[in-house]
């Protein structure tokens, strides 16, 4: 039996993917040529195609439920989000306050990648268990809501929560703000319609892909050899309750 990848975005409602420069349809025509044992593996699937193709035999994996690819995903998107920031305030990372909110896969390699570049790395996270992670670590750590917070020449975010509001932009610092967090990221509805929004913040999406595409495709199957291997069942359409989803930290 073949097989269809699909990007990590997904396939969406209508067999619906959103390819580089065009927009392509896993439709009937082509469903109806696959036989049964065919796979087809996406970041997500929509829910209702997973069930018409789990109706025809046809197997399904949705890699970005797998803690394995969202680990192995985490390094070239601390390593590129790294790569934009280097520079921004004319300045490198080495020796200067870099805040990370969120302490999640992203988060935690993002921290130590800093650290390791001499970075002295603020971890800012909601929760106690992870902070006290964070301390263990090596790396300061405060509470989100928590006031007053230390300056940060640079802030990446990575928390996929409206965190960050007015009171993160308070004079010149932080110099830059990289929100790492899927649509619509890290903002507050407050800044996301306001025509002040700070001209130092800036989203980055799908890093791995734009720098490191050779990777990128790599980590996918990777991902897709060990789901194989080791029989993943995508039976409940939301992924394998065996692997516990996304492992219990966000991303």
């Amino acid at each position: 039996p073949g097989a269809v990848i699909g990007p990590m975005t997904g396939i969406g409602p209508g067999g619906r993917i959103e390819a580089v420069d065009q927009t392509v349809f896993l439709d009937d025509a082509l469903i109806s040529r696959m036989a049964a044992g065919y796979l087809v593996a996406a970041g997500l699937i929509d829910q209702q195609l997973t069930y018409q193709l789990h109706s025809r035999g046809i197997r399904t994996i949705q890699y970005r439920l797998m803690s394995e690819f969202m680990w192995l995903n985490a390094v070239p998107t601390a390593e590129g989000a790294i790569q934009a920031a280097v520079g921004r305030s004319g300045r490198t990372l080495f020796q200067r306050p870099i805040g990370v909110v969120g302490f999640g896969r992203v988060g935690m390699v993002l921290s130590d990648r800093l650290a390791r570049l001499g970075a002295h790395t603020v971890v800012f996270e909601r929760s106690p268990e992870k902070r006290a992670m964070a301390l263990a670590l090596g790396h300061e750590a405060q509470a989100v809501a928590e006031r007053p917070r230390p300056d940060v020449d640079g802030l990446f975010n990575t928390a996929p929560a409206p965190v960050l509001d007015p009171s993160w932009f308070t004079g010149d610092r932080p110099y830059w703000v990289i929100d790492l967090a899927s649509k619509p990221g890290g903002l507050t509805e407050e800044l996301r319609e306001s025509d002040a929004l700070p001209p130092r913040y800036q989203q980055i999406l799908s890093i791995p892909g734009k720098v490191a595409p050779v990777r990128a495709a790599e980590i996918v199957w990777e991902t897709l050899r060990l789901a194989l291997k080791e029989e993943w069942n995508d039976g409940t359409i939301i992924g394998s309750a065996r692997r516990g989803g996304h492992g219990g930290l966000p991303l």
